[in-house]
C-alpha cells in the first residue's frame, strides 16, 4: 500500500526537478541575449533585423527536430484548436516583447534596462492569481518583494537613463509577463517541441511584418551580425525561451519568474566579461538581495505545497476512515 501511494509522489518530484533543471538552463541561456544584441548593434544594423534573423536561424535549427521525426510532426498537425491559438497568442507576445526588449537595450544601459524588466516578476504572479487560479501565499509575496528590492538597487547609481529605453524595458516586463502565463497555459496541453515550433513560427511572421511595415532596410549589415543572430538563436531562444518553455509543463507561472529574475544581475555581468563595462557596486549589493528574496520565495513555495499535500492526505485519511 505503501509502495502505490509513494509512486505518484516521485513522479511529482522527478517532475520539478526536471522543470527546476530546465529552467536553469533558461536561465543560463538568456543571459547571452543582452550581450549578443549590443554586440549586434555595433555594425548599425536595426534591432528588428536582428530579431529577424534570430527567429528566421532558430525556425532553421528546429525544422529537422520537427519534421524529420513522424511522432513530432503528427503532434503538430493534430493540435487542437485551443492549443494552436493559445500558442499564436504567446508568439504574439513574445515578437513583440523581443521588439520592445531590443530597442530598450539601444537606448539605454543593460543595467538599467535589466533593473526595470525585472518587474515582469510581479506582473506574472498578479496576472496568475487573475487568470490562472494559481494563488501566491503571503510568505512567498514576500520574498517576491525582496527580489524586487533588489532589482530597485541594482539601478539605484544607474540614473534616470533614457526615458524611451525605460519605458520600452518596462514595456518588455509587460509583455514577458504575458506570454509566460500563455506558455503555462498552452504547456498544459502539447509537449515542448510542438508548442515552440508554433510560438516561434508566428514570432518570426510578427517579426518579417514589423519590418516592412515601418520600411526598415537592412543596412548596416555585416557577416558578424549572422554570428551574433545565431547566438541569440541558440542560447538565448532554444536553450534559453524553450526550456523555459519546458519548466512550465511542472512549475507555476509565478516560481518560473522568480527564478529567471537571476537574469537581472548574470546578464550584465555577461556584457562586462566580454566588452569591460564595470558593474556598479549596487549591481552586486542589489544581486545579492535577489538571491536572497529567491530563496525565501522558492523555501515559502516548497512549505506551502507540503501543506498542501499534508491537507490532502489527512482528507483522504478522514474520507477512508469515514
Amino acid at each position: 500500500m505503501n509502495e502505490i501511494q509513494s509512486a505518484p509522489e516521485t513522479t511529482h518530484v522527478q517532475g520539478k526537478g526536471a522543470g527546476y533543471l530546465a529552467l536553469m538552463t533558461g536561465v543560463l541561456g538568456t543571459s547571452t541575449g543582452s550581450l549578443l544584441y549590443k554586440l549586434s548593434f555595433i555594425t548599425g544594423l536595426s534591432p528588428l533585423w536582428i530579431n529577424v534573423l534570430r527567429l528566421g536561424i532558430t525556425l532553421l535549427l528546429m525544422a529537422p527536430m520537427t519534421f524529420f521525426s513522424r511522432n513530432r510532426r503528427n503532434r503538430l498537425l493534430h493540435v487542437t484548436k485551443s492549443g494552436f491559438w493559445i500558442s499564436t497568442l504567446s508568439g504574439t507576445f513574445l515578437a513583440l516583447h523581443f521588439t520592445a526588449w531590443a530597442l530598450a537595450l539601444q537606448n539605454t544601459d543593460v543595467f538599467a534596462a535589466s533593473a526595470i524588466w525585472g518587474t515582469y516578476l510581479l506582473m506574472t504572479a498578479l496576472f496568475s492569481s487573475l487568470f490562472l487560479n494559481e494563488k501566491t501565499s503571503r510568505g512567498a509575496l514576500v520574498g517576491m518583494l525582496i527580489a524586487t528590492a533588489g532589482v530597485v538597487i541594482c539601478n539605484l547609481d544607474g540614473g534616470i537613463g533614457k526615458l524611451t529605453g525605460n519605458l520600452l524595458a518596462l514595456l518588455a516586463a509587460l509583455l514577458q509577463a504575458l506570454y509566460t502565463l500563455c506558455g503555462r497555459k498552452a504547456r498544459e496541453q502539447m509537449d515542448t517541441n510542438t508548442y515552440t515550433s508554433i510560438l516561434y513560427a508566428f514570432t518570426f511572421v510578427w517579426m518579417v511584418l514589423f519590418v516592412w511595415i515601418f520600411g526598415i532596410k537592412p543596412t548596416g549589415f555585416q557577416p558578424q551580425n549572422l554570428l551574433w543572430a545565431l547566438g541569440l538563436a541558440v542560447f538565448a531562444t532554444l536553450l534559453g525561451h524553450s526550456m523555459l518553455s519546458r519548466s512550465l509543463k511542472y512549475l507555476k507561472a509565478s516560481t518560473a519568474s522568480a527564478v529567471m529574475l537571476v537574469t537581472v544581475v548574470t546578464a550584465p555581468l555577461a556584457v562586462y566579461l566580454v566588452t569591460g563595462d564595470v558593474p556598479s557596486v549596487y549591481t552586486f549589493i542589489g544581486g545579492c538581495v535577489i538571491i536572497l528574496g529567491l530563496l525565501w520565495y522558492l523555501r515559502m513555495e516548497k512549505r506551502d505545497a507540503q501543506a498542501a499535500r499534508k491537507a490532502e492526505e489527512v482528507a483522504a485519511s478522514e474520507t477512508v476512515a469515514g
